[in-house]
């Protein structure tokens, strides 16, 4: 059987920006950074107070749901995912009710703490102070009774991972493969990998695809706190978040979504639709080495760039810029920067290689959808934004990193990097059609 031509229809986005491609695209290549002191809860306990969070509040995103009554049972992260599809559908100009619904798949990149958003985690709090007796002493009974009868009954449903896509999935009468895929920092990409694979090798001809996350929020800064992964230099913080740079001192925590439509290449071009970019390749492996620490050799991320070169069939050559994974921790810069010196030999030091993250901060379970937005609007618009905060070079991060101020230049083929914990990798490469 010959593999199919895959390619993008459509696409939305709620950035730490707000609302639309556009909007996120044109912050970018300004180099604006979306970084705020934390305002949505007291974080002034906590080693990081500052993050990147969308600028609506739960109440503004439950306005923008189409179907109103489905919100009770949807997370603030199940909202965002929800939201860009909404905006993803439209902008694919795809008819739904013209396409057979089992020829319709949805893979969504999901992080593992939905539940656990701002709403739910003051109403426990309030729990667990209401269910305190004298002496300071907390009776779990009256937790348990308290938790009966003053959480919402469907509340537990906002816990599981692939309610962002059921709900995309009903909206959408997508009635084929439906999946989640939660990999922590990769799952995006992987998910937009899978659903690439889906209409690749005959399964559907249409999917609806991203990843979203919501971890700006007590238990998501606490837990990546405690990790030391995250920028504690809340006095600079509009430029805390420094990937490559020699200062660089941990990521600043990002939260939005993003859903992309893929398509058939014929079954876009038969409704004379508009493809955005088309998806050459896609890899994806492990390190198998530690949970939250990568090999020194960088083993499992080279792996993934050759792969997905090989796919493509594509020389390294021929790659015109790199969106790296850019974390702006000691380790992950150092390695990522030592794994692309590997894969692209002499010709890594003529890549452009930037950071989104710079800008955007971390948006975990959708860092790489965000970030391939970034790659398919650099296609349109042959420009490369750049990685702000830069100042400082590190001789161990040695390449060249957009630094400050975008660039225009000639770009036909990108390549998408994300590393997460577990280890692991997912590369996509996009070009212009």
């Amino acid at each position: 059987m010959n593999a199919r031509r895959v390619v993008i229809t459509g696409l939305g986005v709620i950035s730490p920006y707000g609302i639309g491609a556009d909007n996120y695209w044109n912050n970018l290549v300004k180099g604006n950074s979306a970084a705020k002191m934390i305002d949505t809860f007291d974080a002034s306990g906590l080693p990081t107070q500052f993050a990147a969070p969308v600028p609506l509040d739960d109440q503004q995103l439950d306005h923008l749901v189409e179907n109103q009554k489905s919100t009770k049972t949807m997370s603030r992260a199940i909202k965002l995912a929800v939201i860009s599809a909404q905006e993803a559908a439209k902008n694919s100009g795809l008819d739904f009710n013209l396409t057979d619904p089992f020829r319709v798949g949805v893979s969504i990149g999901a992080g593992g703490l939905g539940l656990w958003d701002l709403e739910h985690s003051k109403n426990m709090l309030q729990i667990v102070i209401d269910s305190t007796e004298e002496e300071n002493k907390l009776c779990y009974a009256k937790v348990w009774q308290n938790q009966l009868t003053r959480v919402h009954p469907l509340t537990s449903l906002k816990a599981l991972p692939n309610m962002a896509a059921a709900h995309i999935a009903i909206n959408y009468n997508a009635r084929g493969h439906c999946q989640t895929i939660t990999t922590a920092c990769t799952s995006s990409t992987q998910a937009i990998g899978e659903a690439y694979r889906l209409i690749k090798y005959d399964t559907a001809d249409v999917v609806i695809t991203g990843g979203s996350d919501s971890m700006v929020n007590p238990n998501g800064m606490i837990a990546f706190s405690m990790l030391g992964v995250i920028s504690k230099n809340n006095a600079e913080f509009e430029n805390a978040a420094r990937p490559f740079d020699k200062r660089r001192d941990g990521f600043m925590v990002g939260e939005g979504s993003v859903v992309f439509i893929l398509e058939e290449y014929e079954h876009c071009r038969k409704r004379n639709g508009n493809p955005l970019a088309e998806i050459l390749g896609y890899a994806s492996t492990c390190d198998a080495y530690r949970l939250t620490d990568e090999p020194a050799e960088a083993w499992g991320a080279r792996e993934a760039m050759r792969l997905v070169l090989d796919e493509a069939m594509v020389n390294p050559e021929e790659v015109d810029s790199i969106n790296a994974h850019g974390t702006g921790t000691q380790m992950n810069d150092k390695n990522e920067t030592f794994a692309i010196k590997k894969i692209f030999k002499d010709h890594a030091y003529r890549i452009p290689v930037n950071s989104t993250k710079s800008m955007v901060g971390h948006l975990v379970a959708a860092a790489g959808a965000i970030e391939l937005t970034a790659c398919v609007k650099s296609l349109q618009q042959q420009v490369i934004h750049p990685t702000i905060n830069y100042l400082v070079p590190d001789p161990d991060c040695d390449l060249d990193y957009v630094p400050n101020q975008c660039r225009e230049t000639a770009v036909k083929l990108v390549l998408s990097n994300s590393f997460g914990f577990g280890g692991q990798n997912a590369c996509l490469l996009i070009k212009s059609i």
